[in-house]
């Protein structure tokens, strides 16, 4: 090979380098030095601070208010509890939020990403109010982009892609604390279940008067259909959660009510009443602290179990939940709650 066309190729290869590095150069971006700052600079700090927070849609219409009130929050809009976990993850969140990249500022566009003022009663944009803090906090919140979600500040003209996504719902009911009561079936002692138009129910002055039925108390000459026949009874309060809830009203004559009332070996008893309407099934309960029963089943050596005053706060809990609210629950759950004697004993 002459020297002239190994100087031409030492040249072309230096340049198809130098090409290379170039167009790498160019395709590195530089990073916005907003990359990375929070959104709500100090809300993750005074988190704790947060007193309601109020979810409002298209025309400045309230669609959601949740208030904390001694420790718990609730939905203004049902005056039923709100589900703290879903409340927590939120604020958590806004906390967390930082800003991914600058999108638009240009408020011809804004609607494009969902960050328009709500104002505009055809916004597609949520602007969410934290109250409590000693600075009125308040985010638009858009379309959700990947693992984030448009957002932009109200006042200012920077919309901003941003991290963590933002679980914004916006009906009350998405919102409320679901379970109705959640009971392991290792508490659960005995189940007493009756109709209202028995003689027993008749002829109980409460819920502890009614029969008792547990595997001891079997009538005699009778056994179990088999040995966890029982066993559904027993698990009926795992994570029980309904499908709607309303105030109570009385009774409306859609057939017998019935009772079941649930004692657990620490004390605790849940009482519910059920009814049949159409399709629907309805519960109604209360709970107490039966200090006979916890005394009767002590816990075994070493083995530990909730004191008695932490069993009443439970029960207290319970109580003051569902006092004056009737839940609509999943029909097998019903059934489940309330199943019949006779079903569990051998023919």
């Amino acid at each position: 090979m002459s020297s002239k066309r190994l100087f031409v190729l030492l040249a072309l290869a230096l340049a198809v380098t130098g090409g290379a590095f170039w167009l790498s150069s160019q395709r590195t971006l530089k990073r916005d030095p907003d990359y990375g700052t929070p959104v709500l600079p100090g809300l993750a700090a005074g988190l704790d601070a947060v007193t309601s927070l109020k979810v409002v849609g298209a025309g400045g219409q309230a669609l959601v208010t949740l208030a904390r009130r001694d420790g718990r929050w609730q939905v203004a809009e049902a005056g039923y509890p709100a589900d703290p976990a879903r409340v927590r993850r939120l604020l958590v969140a806004l906390g967390e939020l930082h800003v991914l990249e600058p999108k638009t500022d240009d408020p011809a566009r804004y609607a494009a990403l969902g960050v328009e003022d709500v104002e505009d009663p055809k916004a597609g944009s949520l602007r969410l109010e934290l109250g409590g803090l000693r600075d009125p906090v308040a985010l638009l919140v858009g379309h959700a982009a990947g693992q984030g979600a448009y957002v932009r500040v109200p006042g200012q003209r920077q919309a901003l892609e941003a991290r963590p996504g933002l679980d914004v719902a916006r009906s009350p009911r998405d919102w409320l604390a679901r379970t109705v009561v959640d009971l392991a079936p290792a508490r659960v002692q005995a189940v007493d279940v009756e109709r209202s138009d028995s003689p027993a129910w008749r002829a109980a002055k409460n819920a502890r008067d009614a029969p008792h039925f547990d595997v001891a108390g079997l009538p005699k000459g009778r056994e179990l259909a088999s040995l966890g026949a029982a066993d559904p009874a027993g698990n009926a309060l795992g994570n029980l959660e309904f499908d709607d809830v309303r105030r109570a009203a009385p009774a409306t004559g859609h057939g017998p009510a019935e009772r079941a009332v649930f004692r657990c070996f620490d004390g605790l008893v849940v009482t519910l009443e059920g009814r049949s309407d159409g399709e629907a099934r309805w519960v109604t309960l209360t709970a107490s602290y039966d200090e006979a029963l916890a005394t009767r089943f002590p816990p075994a050596a070493g083995q530990a179990a909730p004191g008695a005053e932490q069993v009443r706060v439970e029960a207290d809990r319970i109580a003051g939940t569902a006092r004056g609210w009737e839940y609509r629950i999943p029909p097998y759950r019903f059934d489940a709650i309330f199943r019949k004697r006779d079903e569990l004993l051998r023919r």
